[in-house]
């Protein structure tokens, strides 16, 4: 009996750090109130500058933006996720995420949890979503990160729950969607096809509801590693909707891709597709963040062949893109008597916003041009010029143009400058 007894009790003794570890879910759901702290691992690639700002590939947050596309900061260094859940009335309200960096002082009772594993704290923070989302301090487009960017974490499926779910806020189910196009493979291209698909109105889409929806799917479709939603993009730019076809085209000339390339080329020249979608599709081609010169080029080769002077004015638009040889192109249209005044004036202004365009070469379509009309806006072109060259140009004009019209019309632009020798030229004038 002693023996048995002895038995009980050794079998009942386990020490404390061989019993079972409480899950994740179960520590923050019984901490008081104050700040809950946990540190994880996150994705390769992910970087953040110790605060506020947080980035992985396309995607950039920071306080007060979020933003997708190319961006560079060499303050941005890897390091692990630190998250910080706020804990009122015994319910998580609010959460801050950073990446590396040291934890800020806080002037609240701290429990801290260490560091946890990046899968479970994923989980963690996917429950909490419906929670958060309807806190008024938790900043918007920054919901999903600390949960996307764990490391290794399985994020397809609750992402697509969180992107059907009617009952989430309309930023949250978009962030989902991007989400997915940026950490998806091809899986998830016919569910993002489907959201496309709910959309397509040019008149109501506002950024809410399916719309909104629609427009988040098409752009995620873009950000599919490897180019797996590039396919679906194509069939979209043939879809029956035109607010389908026009998004589509957009994201096909952000991606790069060869075969979107060769897509945009058959929109661009196809005279039944609706005039709406082959504008959007000559602005995405020349205003993606590394157009070739080989597509300002096609496009310049066939400014002649097309059929309406929106397209036309399209073109005008993209070649403010070319550093290289947009501004000379531009300048020879709009000294081009055979032109029609009306694109010769487009031409001649954005050739004007181009930085990299010369004054001197705008003044000189001022001082060639054949009619009035055209002179008195390339002085408007020049008044929307802030280097020293332009207001020289337009205070000779004021003091020496043999037209009384144009003369006054510089000075009426020159009047809008702060400028001291358009004050002292103003003084002179009215002193005589």
């Amino acid at each position: 009996m002693r023996r048995l007894m002895l038995l009980v009790s050794v079998a009942t003794f386990v020490p404390q750090s061989a019993r079972p570890q409480a899950t994740l879910a179960s520590r923050v759901a019984s901490a008081p109130d104050g700040l809950i702290r946990m540190q994880y691992d996150s994705r390769t690639g992910v970087c953040g500058n110790g605060r506020d700002v947080i980035a992985f590939r396309h995607s950039y947050s920071s306080r007060n933006m979020q933003s997708y596309g190319h961006w560079s900061d060499a303050k941005c260094v890897v390091g692990p996720l630190r998250v910080t859940l706020t804990v009122t009335n015994g319910q998580v309200a609010q959460m801050q995420a950073q990446v590396g960096g040291t934890w800020p002082s806080a002037s609240a009772h701290v429990t801290d949890l260490g560091t946890v594993p990046a899968r479970d704290a994923a989980a963690v923070i996917f429950s909490l979503i419906p929670r958060l989302e309807t806190s008024s301090e938790t900043r918007r487009g920054r919901l999903l990160l600390p949960a996307v960017l764990a490391d290794e974490a399985p994020v397809t499926a609750p992402l697509l729950a969180l992107a059907r779910d009617n009952a989430r806020r309309d930023d949250t189910r978009r962030d989902a969607i991007h989400w997915l196009g940026t950490l998806g493979d091809e899986s998830v291209v016919p569910a993002l096809v489907a959201f496309a698909k709910r959309g397509g109105s040019l008149e109501r889409d506002d950024g809410r509801g399916d719309e909104g929806l629609a427009s988040s799917a098409v752009a995620a479709l873009s950000s599919i590693e490897g180019g797996g939603g590039i396919p679906a993009l194509v069939d979209l730019s043939r879809a029956e909707s035109v607010g389908t076809r026009r998004n589509a085209v957009f994201w096909l000339g952000q991606s790069g891709d060869p075969r979107a390339i060769r897509t945009l080329h058959t929109v661009i020249e196809n005279s039944g597709e609706d005039m709406r979608v082959r504008v959007h599709a000559i602005f995405s081609l020349s205003n993606s963040d590394e157009t070739p010169a080989a597509q300002f080029d096609y496009l310049r080769s066939i400014y002649a062949r097309l059929d309406d002077d929106r397209l036309k004015e399209a073109i005008f638009q993209g070649m403010a893109q070319d550093r290289e040889k947009g501004g000379s192109w531009l300048l020879a249209v709009a000294s081009d008597a055979k032109e029609p005044t009306a694109l010769r004036r487009k031409a001649v202004f954005w050739a004007g916003q181009r930085d990299g365009t010369a004054t001197a070469d705008i003044v000189k379509v001022y001082k060639t041009a054949d009619s009035r009309d055209m002179r008195e806006h390339t002085i408007f072109v020049l008044s929307q010029r802030n280097d020293d060259a332009a207001t020289d140009a337009l205070i000779d004009i004021a003091k020496t143009d043999s037209d009384s019209h144009m003369r006054s019309k510089a000075l009426f632009w020159l009047a809008q400058k702060h400028d001291g020798r358009v004050s002292k030229l103003l003084t002179d004038i009215l002193v005589k």
